[in-house]
């Protein structure tokens, strides 16, 4: 009787260790995905607010800083984008203190409402987690020497024509109209 009571309670004592020790791990991977998931946010709201500097600060780049502001302003500014939203964060461990994100973007720009999924790779380094930045980062079809650019073409208006075939508005051009009441 008291040998079961000592296996029991060793039992007992491994369950609670083994409980203690899941809910630890859990907490540190929450930690973990809850500190990558703010690292892109706050990259984010760096676009948002024209902070180039604070982009790169949060990305691993083999471009200089000065080509990374240049770059990131030329083309988030030309293409006149604000309002930029991320949602739907997923994240996959690759191995070893890398980890794969996948989100779905939203961004107003000069041409009009713009969305697409995309993902980045994001690296712990000294404590801290960075985004693995590419040209991609921008827009997934985007190559480190393409550019991005908005371009206004005028479209034709046609004509406007009165019930006698007659043009009252072609291209741009108003044209003279007549009285179409008929006196009794």
């Amino acid at each position: 009787m008291k040998n079961k009571k000592i296996i029991i309670g060793i039992i007992l004592a491994v369950v609670i260790i083994a409980t203690i020790t899941i809910g630890i791990i859990w907490l540190l991977n929450k930690q973990e995905e809850d500190k990558i998931k703010s690292t892109l946010t706050e990259f984010i709201s760096s676009i948002n607010e024209k902070n180039y500097e604070a982009m790169y600060d949060k990305v691993v780049s083999n471009m200089s800083k000065e080509d990374f502001i240049t770059r990131n302003k030329n083309i988030y500014e030309g293409i006149e984008s604000k309002n930029i939203k991320i949602e739907n964060i997923t994240l996959e461990k690759q191995g070893g203190d890398i980890f794969l994100v996948n989100y779905h973007e939203n961004m107003f720009t000069g041409a009009g409402e713009v969305e697409f999924d995309n993902q980045v790779q994001v690296q712990k380094q000294d404590n801290d987690y960075k985004l693995k930045w590419s040209s991609k980062f921008i827009f997934p079809q985007l190559s480190d020497n393409q550019k991005v650019r908005i371009s206004t073409i005028k479209a034709k208006r046609g004509e406007i024509l009165d019930r006698n075939n007659v043009k009252l508005a072609s291209n741009g051009t108003i044209l003279s109209c007549r009285n179409s009441t008929s006196e009794n």
